[in-house]
């Protein structure tokens, strides 16, 4: 059994968990964003809480200069490894969203799947809304998820259990306990993994993840405070209308002024 911060242990089993992720719709939707607020193609992208490189791998492929930013030395270990096997050449290092500085400007950022979601108090939040505006030239742009609040509350947390096949032909499964605490605003999800190989468990391990989730007027005044002025704000990759309470994920998309 081994028991680890955010995403050390869990990093050995996330790209199985997320296999099923579409990756490559979400790719396509920031594409689509950057470019219908003038961002164009081949610019230079900072992802924010890149993980194992889920969304830069696929900007990289599609021609964009992407540098790629998490706090979990072993999702960036994992991220360059994957790059390197593709010979594509991405920027990985690892750095805390809160305090990190490049030394350089972004025509955009990206921070998706609630990265922002793990800055879990208003100063956490304040100071990477800070380091993202750092990092965006005038008229850059963020794009962003984070848990919805009132879908939080209106369907709240339940355990779950997910069981996946590895291409060796391990079972993983992944039990998933939530503790809402409403006056915080945060989900603590305590998750227990199991490796199996032919019907025997060869590897287990315990994290808890801790997710913030926010409301439409804490994001419009982080965005303030920090230069962002925002400019689309919906459901998880659809920004045709205004996120309602069934809508656990919310995206923004904002520019620095």
């Amino acid at each position: 059994m081994s028991e680890s911060g955010v995403f050390g242990a869990y990093a050995d089993f996330y790209d199985a968990l997320y296999a099923d992720k579409d990756y490559e719709s979400e790719t396509s939707f920031v594409v689509e964003v950057l470019t219908e607020y003038g961002v164009p193609a081949g610019a230079a992208i900072l992802d924010l809480g890149c993980g194992t490189g889920g969304h830069a791998i696929p900007l990289v492929r599609r021609g964009y200069g992407v540098t790629g930013v998490d706090l979990s030395p072993e999702m960036v270990a994992q991220a360059i490894e994957k790059a390197r096997a593709e010979s594509l050449d991405v920027d990985f290092t690892v750095g805390d969203a809160r305090t990190f500085r490049l030394g350089r400007t972004f025509d955009a950022v990206i921070s998706m799947f609630a990265v922002l979601s793990y800055q879990l108090t208003n100063e956490d939040l304040a100071a990477t809304f800070g380091t993202v505006a750092a990092h965006l030239k005038p008229g850059g742009l963020f794009v962003f998820d984070v848990w919805f609040g009132p879908a939080v509350l209106s369907e709240r947390p339940e355990q779950r259990a997910k069981t996946v096949q590895t291409a060796e032909g391990d079972t993983i499964t992944r039990r998933a306990t939530p503790t809402l605490d409403v006056a915080s605003q945060t989900v603590r999800v305590d998750y227990e993994i199991e490796r199996s190989r032919g019907g025997d468990v060869i590897e287990t391990a315990r994290e808890s993840h801790t997710v913030r989730f926010m409301f439409v007027q804490e994001i419009l005044q982080l965005l303030d405070a920090a230069g962002l002025e925002p400019l689309a704000l919906g459901p998880f990759m659809d920004l045709t209308r205004g996120p309602e309470s069934s809508d656990w994920y919310v995206s923004v998309v904002a520019r620095r002024r």
